[in-house]
């Protein structure tokens, strides 16, 4: 039985899902090898009992060096321990003039002519600059980090293939095509060590007001991070924080223009902004499903599976799952407040999603890329008016031109061109 949605369900899962949660909710796949589990309950059963799933040696690529995301306790919680007092809401809330900053200057390059490309032009450059200034990364180097955050975004993908066992003939496989997976990993991992190095050497002698130096000098019951858990860290945050959040601003517009009268809901109330970001999470989550490993003989949704098989948890489909969420298939932003009870049912609000995880390996960098995502809806508002979708052509269904990214458990759209109305949106001074 496939678990994978086919390369044309990839944009749109949401049936697929419907119908693995129905039919085949912990299904096993004999062509990968590979066990997927799509309800909500059993979901969160798998990404929260890390005692019997294990993270540590999950790695689609064995080439990547292993860090927080795959480790398991006691180790995760002394590594976490070290990184979020690095990372606290206190730093992450100091950033939002800089993000608002940066929205802005980013806009300013493509106001007059009233159309842009959301993707290339806001939502991809605004995260990776931010880790970039947030690691100390110097201005005139910031290039250096898109060439690595597309290569390990690729080396990703190619490492889900070479992982699954699956014939060629499958058109439900995953579909990166690169055969020098490992040499490009490693040589990446170089260039990010040596680079990384020297900024580790310069802020160990002269300490700044960054992450690597709150990095360098946190110390969590006498531990002290390794200079190679640091480097695998700013490798992480680059993967994690750049892919997801430039996923969720465009997955959050696509939604809205898909939806106008959520958006003009929106528009007329700005305060629904983060109940957006929260119900967009849900509807469309940015990373789709995780891996895991049993560590022993284990039940999921009535199913007996061995110890050392590998376990799909389809996040995405939990965050649809009809028994936790009314009217799952609906994009709804006033999800989270006013959620209705009937019988001795409780619907969960948006706010409920399993998109970020759950338990010790809930993302660290979940509030600064929900805080990113809504200054980005903000300034949209107040610049972009009149904003829709920008296709060439007489086009029935605006879906058929919209391209996902090549991902197998990241979603979100390679493109999105957009219009607005240029007269009524301003050139701010940089």
């Amino acid at each position: 039985m496939n678990i994978f949605p086919s390369l044309e369900q990839r944009l749109f899962p949401f049936e697929f899902y419907s119908t693995m949660r129905r039919s085949n909710p912990v299904v096993y796949d004999e062509l990968n090898n590979v066990w997927g589990v799509f309800r909500f309950d059993d979901v969160q059963y798998v990404i929260t009992n890390y005692a019997e799933f294990s993270s540590a040696n999950n790695s689609f690529s064995s080439s990547l060096r292993p860090g927080l995301l795959q480790a398991d306790p006691p180790y995760h919680k002394t590594l976490r321990t070290v990184i979020s007092s690095a990372f606290t809401p206190t730093i992450v809330a100091k950033l939002k003039p800089r993000i608002e900053e940066i929205t802005h200057t980013l806009l300013n390059r493509v106001v007059e002519k009233g159309r842009l490309d959301l993707i290339s032009d806001l939502a991809y450059p605004l995260p990776v600059t931010i880790i970039a200034e947030l690691l100390g990364v110097p201005i005139q180097h910031r290039e250096l980090f898109h060439i690595w955050a597309d290569t390990l975004h690729d080396a990703l993908n190619a490492g889900i293939k070479f992982s699954l066992r699956r014939t060629s003939d499958q058109g439900n496989a995953p579909d990166d095509r690169s055969d020098n997976n490992h040499t490009n990993i490693t040589k990446i991992q170089e260039e990010m060590d040596s680079y990384f190095n020297r900024i580790v050497q310069d802020r160990t002698k002269e300490p700044k007001e960054d992450l690597i130096t709150n990095l360098i000098n946190s110390k969590i019951e006498g531990h002290f991070l390794s200079n190679e858990e640091i480097l695998t860290f700013c490798r992480v945050l680059l993967v994690a924080g750049h892919v997801t959040t430039y996923n969720l601003i465009g997955n959050t517009v696509l939604s809205l223009l898909q939806n106008p009268e959520q958006f003009n809901q929106l528009k007329q109330e700005n305060s629904l902004i983060a109940a957006t970001v929260a119900e967009t999470l849900r509807y469309r989550s940015p990373v789709q499903a995780v891996s895991r490993v049993t560590t022993k003989t284990v039940k999921v949704g009535g199913k007996e599976i061995g110890r050392g098989q590998r376990i799909i948890a389809w996040i995405g489909s939990a965050n649809h799952d009809e028994s936790k969420f009314t009217d799952p298939e609906s994009f709804d932003i006033r999800r989270s407040i006013s959620r209705s009870i009937s019988g001795q049912s409780h619907p969960l609000p948006s706010s409920q999603h399993l998109a970020f995880g759950q338990g010790i390996h809930y993302c660290l960098g979940a509030p600064l890329a929900d805080l990113e995502v809504q200054v980005v809806l903000r300034v949209i508002l107040h610049r972009l008016h009149g904003l829709t979708f920008d296709f060439d052509g007489n086009v029935d269904n605006n879906n058929d031109m919209l391209e996902p990214i090549r991902s197998t458990f990241f979603h979100g759209l390679a493109h999105l061109p957009v219009r607005f109305e240029p007269s009524v949106c301003e050139k701010l001074i940089d």
